[in-house]
């Protein structure tokens, strides 16, 4: 009789068999991106059925149809888009062979050495100064900032995109002097010289590569960690964009993961584990360099954003692709105009702009988890670029894409739900289910994984509006990065167990989503925002 009530049960939740086919032939971009760190066991009937039962009432409670979405944009139309800017260099070749590259790390380790050193000495010299930079650690000083921009422009790569993605944080984390020097790297790398351009178009699209261009712009408009960007008009008269990658990075990108490896440790504890971290860096480098993956992932997302029916995702664009010019290391899309959100700053732009390009960053965030399973991890702010004239975000760059498992995204939304309800209990159960927690874990270590959890939950959390008496959630006042970094050391010196595999990108992607707002200054309501796409994960896990 208990067998017969647990399959009607099943069936009456969306279907046993169902599920598990969903689970099985769930499409991923590659299989080496995940480990299984969740079974389906852990998710049981009851959960399931608790929370079918709270999206029927939910359902009755809010109006996920009715969401404050402003359809004229008035605020937009005090800007306009910018002119083209080119980079006019003579390029800097860069170092494609190991060993050269090698001396390249060898020597930037050294200066580092040096330069810590001799921030130590200065330190203790000049032992009366209260100046802000000694609340850092000395590793961190602005001439060994300088010295790793410059390494890092010079070497591109995996070295460069460590260094984009140091440049992409506060200064809860890094000195803020430490951070502008390496913004630099972030906005203005190394072109490539002619010579190395000419060579790699001639070899992914043949000698005659010209004639398929009416014009080709030789000064790329942006150079970053794997390729660089240059403007084109095709012979039918199409504005185009043509990465062209840069020369041995697809064959660097391991042993520089390694080189960084021995240079990061140096300056992080052990139980960072910093060989998750970068090996999770390394394979989505390794996706990175293949062109033809990065297109596809850009046609389904294309596909997914214009299929979706949410009003909040109606303001994001995303460019065509043309295959017949793309290939592994050159990928040719539609051109769009507009401005990177890092230039959308308090000072020029009015606050109604500000909030809409918040909540369309965290609208696209919580849709790419719960209702595509297909997320872009990269959270550089060059990505999203604001077009005035079109009033919309065009969204770029799809190299880093990945997909999760169903009973992780379940898992990882309960989670953040249970700190939406302010509950540390549930927030604490479902760390378990997803393998931040082994269970033996001191008091400190539960308690610092649930409070880092509800402060990342906050901006969505009805409760916390309320018990706070707030109408919006003002991003720069609560400094979520800041609390957080504040408990990062007791997780670090407590922790039993590398967080999840799926976690590494997913919480680069949030966090820089967080700081988006914080430095755009944000007050936006985005409770009905995570209870929309909560409603969408669930109807289509239930199926």
């Amino acid at each position: 009789m208990g067998g017969r009530i647990n399959d009607l049960l099943q069936v009456a939740y969306g279907g046993k068999n169902v599920i598990l086919s969903m689970m099985k032939n769930k499409t991923r971009q590659t299989s080496s991106v995940f480990i299984n760190n969740t079974t389906s066991n852990n998710i049981s009937l009851k959960d399931k059925l608790k929370d079918f039962k709270d999206l029927l009432e939910e359902q009755k409670n809010n109006d996920y149809d009715n969401l404050i979405i402003d359809d004229k944009k008035e605020f937009l139309n005090e800007n306009k888009n910018p002119e083209i800017n080119y980079i006019k260099s003579q390029g800097y070749k860069i170092p494609s062979t190991q060993t050269s590259r090698f001396w390249e790390f060898t020597k930037l380790a050294v200066g580092v050495g040096a330069g810590f050193l001799g921030e130590k000495t200065k330190r203790t010299i000049d032992s009366s100064s209260s100046s802000p930079s000694k609340s850092y650690s000395a590793i961190f000083s602005d001439t060994n900032a300088e010295r790793m921009a410059e390494s890092f422009s010079r070497m591109r790569g995996a070295a460069l995109k460590i260094g984009q993605v140091l440049s992409i944080q506060d200064e809860s984390f890094l000195p803020p002097k430490f951070v502008e020097i390496l913004d630099r790297v972030r906005k203005n790398a190394n072109p490539i010289p002619l010579e190395q351009l000419y060579n790699t178009m001639s070899m992914e699209l043949g000698d005659n590569w010209r004639d398929k261009f009416q014009l080709f712009q030789e000064d790329p408009i942006a150079a970053a960690s794997i390729g660089q960007v240059h403007r084109a008009i095709t012979l039918d008269g199409r504005e185009v964009a043509v990465k062209v990658q840069y020369p041995g990075v697809a064959d660097s990108i391991t042993s520089d993961i390694k080189n960084l490896s021995s240079l990061l440790k140096m300056i992080v504890p052990e139980t960072a584990y910093i060989e998750k971290s970068l090996e999770s860096a390394r394979t989505e480098l390794l996706l990175e360099t293949d062109y033809l993956n990065e297109a596809s992932n850009q046609l389904k997302f294309k596909s997914l954003l214009e299929k979706s029916s949410s009003k909040l995702l109606k303001d994001l664009y995303v460019p065509d692709v043309l295959m017949e010019l793309t290939s592994k290391r050159i990928l040719t899309t539609e051109f769009v105009h507009g401005i990177s959100i890092d230039k959308i700053t308090p000072d020029d732009h009015n606050q109604e702009t500000r909030d809409w390009v918040s909540k369309n960053i965290l609208s696209l965030c919580l849709a790419e988890l719960f209702e595509f399973n297909l997320m872009q991890v990269d959270p550089n702010w060059t990505n999203f670029v604001v077009d005035f004239e079109n009033k919309r975000i065009n969204l770029l760059d799809f190299g880093a894409c990945r997909t999760y498992k169903p009973d992780f995204l379940f898992n990882y939304l309960k989670s953040i739900e249970a700190g939406v309800n302010r509950d540390p209990q549930s927030v604490l159960d479902y760390s378990l289910k997803l393998g931040y927690l082994t269970g033996d874990e001191n008091k400190q270590m539960k308690d610092a994984q649930a409070k880092s959890v509800m402060i990342l939950a906050e901006p969505f959390s009805k409760q916390y509006y309320q018990e706070n008496n707030l109408k919006s959630y003002p991003f720069n006042e609560k400094q979520i990065a800041k609390r957080i970094s504040e408990i990062i050391p007791i997780m670090l010196k407590n922790r039993l167990k590398p967080p999840p595999e799926e976690t590494y990108s997913l919480h680069r992607k949030l966090s820089g989503c967080y700081l988006v707002c914080s430095k755009l200054k944000s007050n936006i309501n985005s409770t009905l925002i995570f209870n929309h796409f909560k409603n969408i994960f669930f109807k289509n896990y239930n199926k």
